[in-house]
Formats: structure tokens, C-alpha cells, sequence
């Protein structure tokens, strides 16, 4: 994998060592190599802290494996988390080799997140027709748990490394044709049937917080708060007036696999977060990935191949792919905003570190995505916007260099 950054600020990423930065193929080892805490039904040890609290839940985990599946001796490999409260394990029948053909499953502990797994499970009737999710093994919503199909290890993001640009190219338009399909769902399916929120005014601003509520302040400047509204204002009213689809809201290169079941599929996952939104949210979450580069060219490109996908499959979309080329950059200045808050708060809150790595590129998407509007958007966005960028290069970013390098070094 190749990272390229802007003009705008050096590869911050040359300055944070361990956790901080990992190439895709070490996280592909680090996630291979983390199995060390292991379940097995004939000789059952915890899986991770050895706290009593910890060691009950896993004992009731252990518990209802055992009567889901009756007789049949496994073991469980804990898995690395994510942003999120849930724990995965990944569960194999003792029985079968370590082959491809060997039966394994994901489990799901969402103890914490029973509600977010009842969406899990309503999304995945919703998206099930369309795309390739994980099918629903058992289910226990009162304790938290669930099992669901393993798609494998590959993640989009592994089979990028190594690729020549023929495949990266395939892959990208199997992901976009995987997109399309998603977008053919009937929004009035998802609201009706499904109950799927809009993803609204309140919502778009109250991401766009989390950038001025965890970011700013980590980096120690102030915003103006009558600039800051001008902007979210404006852009929240671009976004609503585009065409709304069924929006995955985390389409990204870790959260598609290659289905190990069948390698012409990618599998999808983490969906839980859908909502009724703008159709070029999945998009720039795709083409501008925290976790993968491309050069800005290639993304155009693949911007223009999508709308001609939109346009072959009938979806609603604009009368041009130089148009969906501004859609996709208004979307993307909301999202890495939003992004860049999460990040904070990950590494603040929760003391998650590993996030820290990927802020560079989100910046850079940012900066990009805001000069370009700034040069070729509308007028009421280059109103809102420029000033926005010329403080942003003046203010934040020096800030922003300064408190990562002395800090993360």
C-alpha cells in the first residue's frame, strides 16, 4: 500500500511509532497473531481480563455455545476489537482440521449494546436480499449474544497490498457494484418494514460536533462559533438536497472481506449504523478511506465509473459525474470532520491509540476536499467554505503538527 499526502502537511505518520502506525499487512499479522486467549469446551480458561465481572460474562458465553451447539467440542479465539464496546471471537468446531473447509463462526458479545444488536439484526433482514451479509446462526438478545457466519480473514484492505493497479481496480468496482446494489433497496422499504432514521439535520450537525467538541480542543485553538455555524449550515443544506438511498454509513475497506466461501463475493459488515441518506455518503467513505491512499486522480476516476454504474442500474443521481464529483466532496468534509472528533474521543475517552495513525490521511482528505470546493463548489459554498480553509491552514494546522509531533514521538 502506497500513502499519499497532500501539500498540506508532512506524513505525520513517519512520527508515531508502534501502536500509532501500522501498515495494512501488520495489522493483518497482529490480527492473525492475537489468539493467544483461547476457549476450548474441554478445557475451558478465560478469554481476556481476569476480572470476576469479565470472567461471569465469559462463563455465560461459554454456557449458551454449549447448548447452541450441543455435543460439539470448539474452541474460541478472541479477536481484536474496534471502536466500539462489542467483543468478537471467532469460534471453530475442535473436531475438524485448521483447513478453509474446517466450520467456523463469528461471535458477537454486545452486552453493553443490546440496542445497537437489535439494529444489527433488523439491518441485516434489510440488506440480506441485495447484498452479502453475514447470515444469523443463533441469537440470544436478553444476554447479548450472537453468532453469525465467518466471512474469513481477508479484509478488502489485505487484498490491496501487493495488487497490481489492474486488481486494485477490480476490487474497487466490485465494491461499487456492491454499492449499487445496496442503493437499489426501497427507501420506503427501509423506513417502513425496517425503521431506518433519516440521517437529518440533527444528526449531520451533531457529528460535525464532535470535531469542534474533541479535535479543537486536543489541539488547543479556539473557532469561531459564528464561522463554525455558517459552515455546518451550509453544508447540512447541500447535503439534504441530494438523492437519498439506503446508507451503510462505515463503507470502508475494513469493513468489507473477502467472502471465504466464495472469493468473486465481498462480505459486508458492520451496517448496524444504516440510515436513509445522501447517496454519496458510501461513496468518498470508500474512495477516501482513513485506512487506504490513493491519488486523487485514481479517485476521480472511480467517481465517474460509479456515476456510469448509477446511471446502467436506473438510480436517481445527477445529470453529470462532474456533479456527484462535488456531492462526493461536500459529503466528504462533513464525514472527516466528524471523523477526525471520533478519533480524539477514541484515544481521550476510551484510550484507544491505534486510531491516532490514520488522522494524517483524514486530514489531508479534509484539506483536499475544502480547496477543491473552495475553487470549483457553488457560491454559497465557496462563501462558506473559504474562509473555513484559510483558517484551518492558518490555525489548526500548525497547531495540529506541533501537538502531534511533541506528543506522539
Amino acid at each position: 500500500m502506497v500513502r499519499y499526502f497532500s501539500k498540506y502537511l508532512p506524513d505525520l505518520s513517519l512520527y508515531l511509532t508502534g501502536d500509532f502506525f501500522m501498515t495494512t499487512s501488520a495489522m493483518t499479522d497482529k490480527m492473525l497473531k492475537n489468539t493467544d486467549s483461547t476457549i476450548s469446551t474441554q478445557t475451558p480458561t478465560q478469554i481476556g481480563s481476569d476480572t470476576e465481572a469479565a470472567d461471569e460474562r465469559q462463563q455465560q458465553l461459554l454456557h449458551w455455545l454449549q447448548q447452541v451447539f450441543a455435543g460439539q467440542d470448539f474452541k474460541l479465539d478472541s479477536l481484536p476489537g474496534d471502536a466500539s464496546s462489542r467483543q468478537y471471537h471467532r469460534l471453530q468446531w475442535l473436531n475438524q482440521s485448521d483447513s478453509d473447509e474446517a466450520e467456523h463462526y463469528i461471535v458477537m458479545d454486545s452486552a453493553d449494546e443490546q440496542q445497537a444488536m437489535q439494529q444489527f439484526i433488523n439491518v441485516t433482514a434489510l440488506m440480506a436480499p441485495a447484498i452479502n451479509v453475514p447470515t444469523l446462526i443463533a441469537q440470544d438478545m436478553e444476554q447479548g449474544f450472537l453468532v453469525l457466519q465467518d466471512f474469513g480473514t481477508v479484509e478488502f484492505a489485505h487484498l490491496l497490498v501487493g495488487a497490481t493497479p489492474a486488481q486494485v481496480d477490480a476490487y474497487y468496482q466490485a465494491a461499487m457494484q456492491t454499492l449499487i446494489a445496496l442503493q437499489q433497496v426501497p427507501v420506503e422499504t427501509a423506513k417502513d418494514k425496517h425503521q431506518l432514521p433519516d440521517y437529518n439535520e440533527e444528526l449531520l450537525n451533531r457529528e460535525m460536533d464532535l470535531f469542534s467538541d474533541w479535535f479543537i480542543p486536543h489541539i488547543e485553538v479556539s473557532l469561531d462559533a459564528s464561522l463554525w455555524q455558517t459552515v455546518k449550515t451550509t453544508l447540512i443544506n447541500e447535503i439534504l438536497r441530494q438523492p437519498q438511498v439506503v446508507v451503510h454509513r462505515d463503507y470502508h475497506s475494513r469493513n468489507l472481506m473477502q467472502d471465504q466461501a466464495d472469493h468473486s463475493r465481498l462480505g459486508v459488515i458492520d451496517f448496524q449504523d444504516a440510515v436513509i441518506g445522501a447517496y454519496s455518503y458510501d461513496l468518498v467513505s470508500l474512495v477516501r478511506d482513513a485506512y487506504v491512499d490513493w491519488p486523487e486522480v485514481q479517485i476521480s476516476s472511480w467517481i465517474k465509473d460509479f456515476w456510469q454504474r448509477q446511471k446502467n442500474a436506473e438510480l436517481t443521481t445527477t445529470d453529470s459525474a462532474e456533479q456527484l464529483e462535488n456531492d462526493v466532496n461536500v459529503m466528504g468534509v462533513q464525514r472527516h470532520l466528524k471523523v477526525l472528533g471520533i478519533f480524539i474521543r477514541l484515544f481521550e475517552r476510551d484510550g484507544k491509540s491505534r486510531y491516532l495513525a490514520d488522522i494524517p490521511k483524514v486530514m489531508s482528505d479534509l484539506l483536499f476536499e475544502l480547496d477543491w470546493l473552495s475553487k470549483q463548489g457553488s457560491e454559497e459554498i465557496k462563501q462558506a467554505l473559504i474562509p473555513f480553509k484559510q483558517w484551518m491552514e492558518e490555525t489548526v494546522l500548525p497547531a495540529y503538527q506541533a501537538k502531534f509531533v511533541q506528543q506522539y514521538i
